[in-house]
């Protein structure tokens, strides 16, 4: 009996060893992505936050410093790109958007024009509004059914059960993971050619500079027909192209 217990013991503290190894392996990518940004070392840096990404959930934080490390890295399409990818995720991250700016500058991309949704959910969380907009509700329909017959306190819930769909509405209709869902951005250093049919040897309608946004309307195999930024519509392969939301 005394033999099998350290025999125990040891079996125990091995598997502990090379659990907290797998559990310090978590996060090893990002801190030392994080370490090599600061000692200039970009390059490497981007592949660890990009390796990171793929493996971990994402978050505004990380796209923004990835975004950092590839301005620095003399790259700002792909700095836009990720900066934007923090803004669909934190629409309040207000230092990713001036980098943005900043990176749509050296791009020589006009500004994003003023929306009314993006104003709003750059100052009110949406998770707010939404969870405001569902109590509100059930607080209208529990008065509802609670089989009160006085008119007034009718016309109250209902106009409860009205503000809280409204505000669920909202939130959902201004949600930059659903707005961006379906938009497109020109990663090529060459820039994209926007042709007048799916075929290459149609009319050339324009080209796009890298950092420019298209919105998908429908595919046909390689070939993409969706509507530019000036609000043009036009055919464009998809090389080059990157989805605003990343694709699992």
């Amino acid at each position: 009996m005394r033999n099998k217990i350290p025999s125990t013991l040891r079996s125990g503290i091995v598997a502990l060893i090379l659990l907290s190894g797998a559990f310090s392996g978590w996060g090893d990518d990002l801190s030392d992505a994080r370490s090599r940004a600061a000692n200039g070392e970009h390059a490497e840096a981007i592949r660890l936050f990009e390796k990171h990404l793929q493996t971990e959930r994402p978050s505004a934080s990380v796209y923004f410093e990835l975004g950092e490390s590839a301005m620095k890295s003399a790259n700002p399409a792909s700095a836009a790109l990720n900066f934007r990818r923090a803004l669909i995720l934190d629409p309040r991250f207000e230092t990713a958007r001036k980098a943005l700016s900043e990176a749509n500058l050296a791009l020589g991309i006009p500004p994003d024009p003023s929306d009314w949704k993006v104003n709003l959910v750059s100052k009110v969380p949406l998770n707010a509004l939404l969870i405001t907009g569902v109590v509100v509700s059930w607080i209208g329909l529990f008065l509802t059914l609670a089989g009160s017959r006085v008119r007034a306190r009718l016309i109250f819930a209902a106009s409860l059960i009205f503000s809280g769909v409204s505000m669920v509405a909202l939130a959902w209709f201004c949600d930059p993971r659903i707005e961006f869902s379906h938009q497109s951005y020109v990663l090529s250093s060459s820039g994209c050619v926007v042709f007048n049919a799916p075929v290459d040897n149609s009319e050339k309608l324009t080209k796009l500079a890298p950092g420019s946004v298209v919105t998908v309307i429908s595919e046909r195999g390689r070939w993409i027909y969706g509507q530019l930024p000036g609000g043009a519509r036009g055919w464009f392969l998809s090389e080059g192209l990157e989805s605003l939301i990343p694709r699992t």
